[in-house]
């Protein structure tokens, strides 16, 4: 405004002769004036043509012809935002606050016009010397602009193209459809042997669709460029994939013995870091320096740092183009220990066979260990034996396998062998699910009745897990069954003689309970006639390389992926106190089949498996982190599947996970079989 504006500290009044002041602004050749009352108050403004016109009406005052309706302008104000222009004159305010000029329209009007000639002149500029080709069309489809680089790509010129239906001048008609449809869109399309990029887009004025504008960019060059590089990186990935992969180690150094590039493999066999950068060993410089020196192939027996194995280094150097000066000197290196390592797997395999023959008699349990073999030493004598079997130890040992054992070397191995997770029956159904009812005993009892779980295992075994689970008022009717050997169906008062083996189990203490008050002490002495507890997997360390071989080649058929563990990560597995015992280990070596990329399982493999352990454990002790949004019901569903999961790592029966969530076991049994269709997996 302040560019536009006349500049000016003459005041007029409103008693002021409109001669007067006509005379006035002839002499300053001023268009206009500002007016004051008395008080020097701004109470009104004019303009020469209100003057004239005041005269022509025989005014005399400027208070009969001034406008008192007028609007501020700041000094500052960009003159294309003015918006009220339906004023003819307008007083201006600097910084201050103080009045300090005025802008009539005609003022208005022919500043902006020159700056909308500007504004022209500059774009005109750029859409000529754009480096894009620029085209636009009216409604009608006419050519009414092109600019020199749109000339060029369509071989005419502006005299000819002007005017002209689109498609007499060009191929690509795609501006038709933006005038056809309102909507612009991007295309790439060729023309003989050059790609072109387009981007149209529809022109308004205001509302009204007037016509549309294509901007074309010939990407050739950079369509062959991507293509090149897109192939260069293709093969970088391959080159990173094969060095990456191979169980050789493998770094390149340039002429001074800098590591510029080195495998996983060759990290491990020199404990080095993956960033290796100014921490070149010793014995790679040396090495580098005697390639350099004789200018060809040098190979040398070295011994790698911590465990001394022996390797056979190879190196090999690469000349410039000109043959003359050794630019990269690439190292091989080889560990001989895999001769070691077919001694061990040959030692291991004896080792299974052993087990095998064992298994042969007493199962598929796996035993290293000495503590294990005694045990099962112990089974094998107490199966052949019709007594009952209390199996003790912490969730995930195997106690379930075990009374596999005892059944399969039993002289029952022939009859039926039920087993039943007293943890996982809703305490309502447990009497009639484990003792049966008669037909009618209650409302949904089927009409001919059902054999409860202990008429199914007659002459045969029944295996109770989680024993401490069953209910006190239930407890004096399996008491008798393991007393009189007779059950009772619910709704019935005639006993029915029955002949069972009971295995129970349980990772709780019995005695304990009974102390409580939560388990009868009788029926704890007739189930503990036969004690066998089982030691936790860190107690029996010699077992994990057995387990973690025989699980590998049981998931190795299952997902169809051979994968070999390193040293270094068995002796992680070998090192890890595994608090969910030989279930934990088979989960964990089961998620490694189903992550792993690389064919050997390293030691880094195995660790990062037990940080997400330990972040899980961790993150229990945290609250409710969300980390995306998603809907309610579904967010939900989710909380409620990884609270029963995380129970269910310190809780293996229903009951128990209900007692950790402090809801109804039935509860829980419904929504693990609507979460996981079907029972808690561990």
């Amino acid at each position: 405004m302040k560019d536009a504006m006349t500049s000016t500290s003459i005041k007029y009044f409103e008693n002021d002769y409109i001669e007067v002041v006509a005379n006035r602004l002839l002499e300053s050749r001023v268009k206009g004036g500002l007016v004051y009352n008395i008080k020097d108050e701004l109470v009104g403004c004019f303009t020469e043509n209100d003057l004239l016109t005041g005269m022509l009406k025989k005014k005399r005052a400027l208070s009969e012809i001034h406008k008192a309706n007028f609007h501020f302008l700041m000094e500052m104000d960009e003159l294309k935002n003015l918006a009220e222009t339906d004023h003819e004159i307008w007083p201006v305010i600097n910084k201050n606050g103080q009045i300090s000029g005025f802008l009539t329209k005609d003022q208005y009007l022919g500043t902006f016009a020159r700056f909308s000639q500007l504004e022209v002149s500059r774009w005109d500029a750029i859409f000529k010397s754009a480096h894009n080709g620029i085209l636009s069309i009216d409604l009608e489809g006419k050519i009414t602009s092109i600019n020199p680089p749109a000339e060029k790509m369509a071989m005419t010129s502006k005299e000819k193209a002007i005017g002209k239906f689109l498609t007499d001048v060009v191929t690509p008609s795609g501006l038709l459809n933006v005038i056809r449809t309102g909507k612009g869109h991007t295309e790439k399309y060729r023309v003989g042997r050059r790609m072109y990029l387009t981007h149209r887009t529809p022109l308004y004025d205001g509302e009204i669709l007037t016509g549309a504008v294509g901007v074309f960019q010939d990407i050739s060059e950079i369509e062959f460029v991507s293509n090149e590089l897109e192939s260069v990186k293709q093969l970088l990935r391959e080159q990173e994939s094969v060095l990456e992969n191979s169980t050789d180690g493998i770094c390149i150094t340039d002429g001074k013995g800098t590591i510029i590039k080195s495998n996983q493999s060759f990290c491990q066999l020199f404990n080095l870091d993956s960033d290796t950068e100014n921490k070149t060993p010793a014995f790679i410089k040396e090495i580098v320096g005697k390639v350099v020196a004789k200018g060809k192939q040098h190979n040398v027996m070295e011994t790698s740092i911590g465990n001394n194995n022996s390797l056979i280094i190879s190196a090999n150097p690469i000349k410039n183009s000109s043959n003359q000066m050794i630019e990269r000197i690439v190292i091989y290196v080889k560990d001989m220990t895999e001769f070691d390592a077919l001694r061990t797997e040959l030692e291991k395999a004896k080792s299974l066979l052993e087990t095998l023959h064992l298994s042969e008699k007493t199962g598929s349990f796996i035993a290293e260990s000495s503590e294990m073999k005694r045990l099962i030493e112990t089974v094998e004598q107490v199966a052949k034996v019709d007594v009952t079997v209390l199996l003790t130890g912490e969730s995930g040992v195997g106690k379930e396998e075990i009374a596999k054992l005892i059944q399969q070397a039993s002289p029952r191995v022939e009859q039926p062998f039920i087993k039943v997770n007293c943890g996982a029956i809703p305490e309502t159904l447990m009497e009639s699910e484990l003792f049966g009812y008669e037909g009618g005993a209650f409302t949904g009892a089927l009409k001919k009745g059902k054999a409860g779980l202990f008429e199914q295992a007659n002459n045969g075994t029944i295996f109770l897990d989680e024993i401490g689970e069953i209910p006190t008022h239930l407890q004096v009717k399996l008491l008798r069954v393991l007393q009189e050997m007779e059950i009772t169906r619910v709704g019935s008062a005639v006993p029915k003689k029955i002949d069972v083996r009971v295995i129970a189990a349980t990772n709780k203490d019995l005695q304990e309970l009974v102390q409580e008050g939560n388990f009868r002490e009788d029926l704890f002495y007739r189930l503990n006639v036969i004690p066998i507890s089982i030691p936790p997997l860190r107690k029996r360390m010699e077992d994990i390389p057995l387990l973690v071989d025989t699980y590998s080649r049981m998931f190795a058929s299952k997902y169809g992926k051979h994968l070999s563990f390193s040293k270094k990560a068995i002796h992680v597995f070998s090192g890890y106190k595994w608090p969910g015992n030989v279930r934990e280990l088979v989960n964990i070596v089961e998620r490694i089949y189903v992550t792993a990329t690389n064919h050997e399982v390293s030691e880094q493999d195995v660790l990062s498996m037990f940080n997400k352990i330990d972040e899980q454990k961790a993150s229990t002790n945290k609250a409710i982190v969300v980390n995306e949004i998603l809907p309610l019901k579904e967010a939900i569903e989710e909380l409620e599947r990884e609270l029963i999961y995380k129970a269910s790592l310190i809780e293996k029966s229903y009951r128990g996970i209900a007692r950790v969530l402090k809801v109804n076991p039935s509860t829980i049994v419904r929504k693990v079989k609507k979460l996981e269709g079907g029972p808690l997996k561990s």
